[in-house]
């Protein structure tokens, strides 16, 4: 649906795991130009439906397809489209051999890579690529400043925390993309999965705010005693489901690893972490 003059929001496909909503992607549209943000997953039923939104929109022509982060729910359907419509697709450097291999699979070109500043205008709109690492490493977010407004895919959203998962996530890049998007006073943030904000800032500080007290909690726990990542997660997420623990040790593990490149805590034998001495 269009959310503002020019920003549409589709929202197609199952759930990432249960209880979260389905990816959103983004079709911004000038007078002259349009361009698409993020292609959701792979599979054809989603790809009809997107591709109906596109046509029923009567926006102008598509020039760019920009994969906002390496991951299935948002880089998936890129091939479908790029197949059905020849539209270029680009991404970051730094998640290009990811998409490539694990999204593409040799089914379509990236035409190439976008960067930090760069900016496409489409009459009367401008899209402004951001880098915004922290949740993956080329993971980029559009600035829109005609609307102020921020398309911030999965590094903020308003109805949960971001996953940072240890490997491809870094916690200080994260809270550094945060503290870049504060700075642009945006008024509203749309969001990877689930509906915008549309008190941005407030958001942004509760973020910030979370993960300044989940660190809080790490050292507090392991001030007792070393500690599994397991056991660290049913020390701090008490009642959190099952089904969610990985999700939750993920967490923090990055968390971990942020802590112990600050000389904080360090990897003892048996997979335990403690204080560092």
């Amino acid at each position: 649906m269009e959310m503002e003059p020019g920003i549409h929001q589709l929202t197609h496909g199952r759930e990432p795991f249960a209880g979260f909503p389905p990816p959103n992607a983004f079709l911004v549209a000038g007078r002259d130009a349009s361009v698409l943000i993020d292609a959701g997953w792979d599979w054809e039923e989603d790809h009809r439906e997107r591709m109906r939104y596109v046509e029923s929109a009567h926006v102008p022509p598509i020039v760019e397809l920009i994969i906002t982060h390496k991951h299935p729910d948002h880089g998936g359907g890129a091939a479908l489209f790029h197949e059905a419509t020849g539209v270029p697709m680009t991404c970051h450097a730094l998640d290009r051999a990811a998409i490539e291999a694990e999204r593409l699979k040799g089914r379509a070109p990236l035409a190439g890579e976008v960067r930090d500043g760069d900016r496409r205008d489409l009459g009367g709109l401008t899209v402004e690529v951001v880098h915004a690492p922290g949740h993956t490493p080329g993971c980029l977010a559009i600035w829109v400043p005609e609307r102020g407004a921020l398309i911030a895919t999965d590094t903020v959203m308003q109805i949960s925390t971001t996953v940072l998962r240890p490997g491809e996530g870094n916690l200080r890049d994260y809270v550094r993309t945060l503290e870049r998007f504060q700075a642009l006073e945006s008024k509203t943030i749309y969001c990877g999965h689930g509906g915008p904000s549309r008190v941005p800032g407030e958001r942004l500080r509760q973020l910030l705010l979370h993960r300044q007290a989940r660190e809080r909690d790490l050292l507090k726990v392991l001030e007792a005693s070393a500690r599994t990542v397991g056991e660290l997660r049913a020390a701090i997420y008490k009642e959190l489901p099952e089904v969610r623990w990985k999700l939750a040790e993920d967490q923090l593990l990055t968390g971990i690893e942020k802590l112990i490149d600050d000389g904080a805590v360090r990897r003892e034998e048996g997979e335990r972490f403690a204080l560092a001495k």
